[in-house]
């Protein structure tokens, strides 16, 4: 639970758009009516709902329907349980009598006294008919009084956002997804024995169709991290969650990896469930099929109608075994540019894309018709293919502008990096029929978890793409840093359902409930400082912004009360400490001793900050600490499959530093062997270590202890003896639970001079 300061459980009728972030901790009471919503009294504001008095229940939970409403009422007794200490009863209603709105497949319900045998308060049905009529898919309405409150809405996920959004309005926060790192103060329950609610007529509709978050590389996303995250989604209105087939085809990050999991905890809520990803490849390898890439690839030969059936044959027998699959993302492979003898064929790789998109949609259209496909603008197809090439209008476009510039917005004249983008899209609009959506980097894996927070940008940017009649955002996520970019995220979600949303208000509102009144203005200044784009500015100016950054971090330490904002403001402060030796590794002087120090100690703070919410040591962190010398190719699936595992287990251990020098006969040289608590459970580890020929550890095994934060450290001497030759070699380190679970290994290299 957050420590949060204590928060109006009596809220009044009148109700804003989004969640409480608007007015910060006071919650929704007096908020003002913003676009969009209506939203007036149902009775005089004396009548109230009573829901537990005492801690004792003074109504029941009822539901009915099918998609997330059982999912939905559990939900609601669970938290009003929290809040209050009674434990309402639950039950299934009886039909309806009368007709259902029409696009309504759920309802929940409060009904006034604990005892109540009566079914769905039909009486509001109507009311909820007017109050939807014309409302697109997932908008939800809450219809109450002083005897019972209706929760329902369009579709499958709309009674469940009605509950989440009664409960915002009793004070609940869903700051995070319950992710280890946060240590139970990822969201806020106030307490009161004592519980009544106003009367209410609220119903809320979402700007854009397809709001999604992408698994992308997939690092850290585990088959333990996908509750907490899609429970943050559904929290947050967020309605899609893509994973993908095969990432880059390297068997690492794949759907089937999760699906068991994935499929489970979607159904409930009644969210999507997207796949497919970057790479034709996947399906069609070219070591499998070299008779299909005469043109040497990465692109099967496209205009081979053998080529594309088999491509197309191989997904439609994917999806046919997958039946939760909604959308597939036919995306090419992650290239720079088509191959020749294609471009040479279609005139442009915009065209060849749409060749393969739509007669996938074509076949899919006759075999599978739920399934909907998705082609990607990005890099060589940014822009909007040929008219005689253009997309089929069922076709999803997700505009992904990669190499644009975060200092302001798309749309934005004066930002020249992002004309051509604004361009493209603006054609991709005029061109293409179909749903036109975002795919965002607004946390970014070559920003190596800088803390990056382009807030104005993200406004300005959704403000733009909505007037274009963009209905679709996305972007990706690693719970390995959640935490640097939980306010990016949370902004992200609100204004993906309400493109209108005053930022600055909900940033306002965001550090009030989090930090409190006190800590506010230091830590406007934090977001303040760290809003710039580390792709265009130097690593001084960097080094100055992270440097105030992180004093302001120190001054709001000093205004918070709880062990929640502490908790966080040790995680933000942790993660500036990793900025700076960063920026520390960009100012140093090449082949420099200072630049070998600045690495090593880039490395150990990656490393032993890994789990706590603020850093992934991603391919381009591996690449920063290692330098040029020491580089490995971007889908290096070794190193890949060694941070997924990690992520996976409940412990794991490192060496530091990572490279020893060492000369034969010489002196030991002191090595640290260091363990950590992946899962925040507590765990002791047993560690070895086996060294080459010639080389010694001393001792060579050890245990440790390590919970939460608190990692284990031995240190221990590593010598080369007399006879050793010359040359280089690793040291291997095996960690293991006291149950005998073997944890991920490590190595440090050794070089004997």
């Amino acid at each position: 639970m957050n420590d949060a300061s204590h928060q109006d459980l009596t809220t009044a009728p009148s109700a804003v758009r989004r969640r409480g972030f608007l007015v910060g901790a006071a919650g929704l009471a007096g908020a003002a009516l913003l676009p969009g919503i209506t939203a007036t009294d149902a009775a005089a504001e004396g009548a109230r709902l009573p829901v537990a008095s005492g801690g004792r229940a003074r109504a029941s939970v009822l539901w009915w329907g099918g998609g997330s409403a059982e999912f939905a009422a559990t939900e609601l007794r669970d938290y009003l349980h929290r809040i209050t200490g009674a434990r309402l009863p639950l039950r299934a209603a009886a039909p309806p009598g009368t007709a259902l709105p029409e696009g309504v497949t759920g309802l929940v319900a409060l009904r006034a006294g604990s005892g109540a045998r009566d079914g769905i308060p039909e009486a509001r049905l109507g009311d909820a008919g007017r109050e939807l009529s014309g409302a697109p898919e997932d908008s939800f309405t809450l219809l109450g009084d002083g005897t019972s409150l209706l929760l329902t809405g369009q579709g499958d996920r709309a009674p469940l956002y009605a509950v989440y959004a009664l409960l915002e309005r009793v004070g609940v926060r869903f700051f995070a997804p319950a992710f280890p790192a946060y240590e139970g103060h990822h969201e806020y329950v106030p307490k009161s024995r004592t519980l009544a609610l106003t009367a209410v007529r609220l119903t809320d509709r979402p700007a854009s169709q397809l709001r999604r978050q992408y698994a992308e590389e997939g690092f850290s996303h585990t088959a333990a991290s996908l509750p907490p995250l899609l429970d943050w989604m559904a929290k947050n209105r967020l309605n899609t969650f893509v994973y993908p087939t095969d990432y880059l085809g390297l068997g690492v990050t794949t759907y089937d990896g999760v699906r068991e999991v994935l499929v489970r905890e979607a159904a409930k809520r009644s969210l999507r469930i997207e796949t497919g990803g970057h790479g034709y490849d996947s399906f069609l390898p070219k070591a499998d099929y070299p008779r299909f890439y005469t043109s040497g690839g990465p692109l099967f030969d496209i205009y081979d109608p053998q080529a594309l059936d088999a491509y197309v044959a191989k997904v439609l027998a994917f999806l046919r075994e997958r039946p939760e699959i909604t959308v597939f993302d036919c995306w090419p492979p992650d290239v720079g540019a088509f191959q020749k003898p294609i471009l040479d064929r279609y005139g442009s790789a915009a065209n060849a894309e749409s060749v393969v998109v739509n007669e996938l949609v074509r076949v899919l259209r006759q075999e599978l018709p739920g399934v909907r496909v998705e082609r990607i603008a990005y890099a060589s197809t940014v822009r909007p293919p040929d008219p005689e090439y253009a997309s089929d209008p069922e076709v999803i476009v997700d505009f992904a502008p990669y190499s644009r510039n975060y200092d302001g917005h798309l749309g934005d004249p004066a930002v020249g990096a992002n004309v051509s983008f604004a361009n493209a899209l603006r054609a991709w609009r005029t061109t293409h029929r179909g749903p036109l959506a975002m795919y965002e980097y607004y946390r970014r894996y070559r920003w190596r978890s800088l803390p990056v927070h382009p807030l104005t940008t993200m406004a300005g940017d959704i403000g733009f793409e909505s007037g274009l009649g963009v209905n679709g955002y996305g972007m990706y996520s690693e719970p390995g840093d959640w935490i640097t970019y939980e306010h990016v995220q949370n902004l992200f979600a609100a204004l993906a359902w309400d493109s209108t949303l005053d930022g600055g208000a909900f940033l306002d509102g965001y550090l009030q409930a989090r930090f409190g009144a006190g800590a506010a203005a230091a830590m406007g200044r934090y977001y303040d400082l760290t809003r710039l784009d580390p792709d265009t500015h130097t690593p001084a100016a960097l080094t100055t912004h992270y440097t105030q950054a992180r004093a302001a971090l120190q001054e709001a330490t000093g205004q918070v009360n709880g062990a929640a904002p502490r908790t966080l403001l040790d995680r933000l402060t942790r993660n500036l400490d990793i900025a700076l030796a960063d920026m520390r590794i960009g100012l140093a002087p090449a082949g420099s001793a200072e630049l070998d120090t600045a690495r090593r100690e880039y490395r150990t703070l990656v490393h032993r900050n890994r789990f706590t919410g603020i850093c992934l040591p991603n391919m381009q962190a591996w690449w920063r600490w290692n330098g040029p010398a020491g580089q490995a190719p971007y889908d290096d699936a070794r190193i890949r499959q060694a941070v997924v595992d990690t992520y996976a287990s409940a412990a794991a251990g490192f060496g530091n530093p990572g490279f020893l020098a060492l000369e034969a006969g010489g002196d030991s040289v002191p090595l640290d062997v260091e363990a950590q608590d992946v899962d925040f459970s507590g765990h002791t580890v047993h560690w070895s270590a086996t060294a080459p020929g010639g080389v010694l550890v001393e001792p060579a095994h050890g245990t440790l202890r390590v919970r939460g934060t608190r990692g284990g450290v031995q240190r221990v001497g590593v010598r080369a003896t007399a006879d050793a030759a010359p040359g280089s070699g690793r040291i291997t380190l095996d960690f293991r639970l006291t149950d005998g679970t073997r944890l991920v290994p490590a190595e440090v290299a050794v070089g004997i001079g």
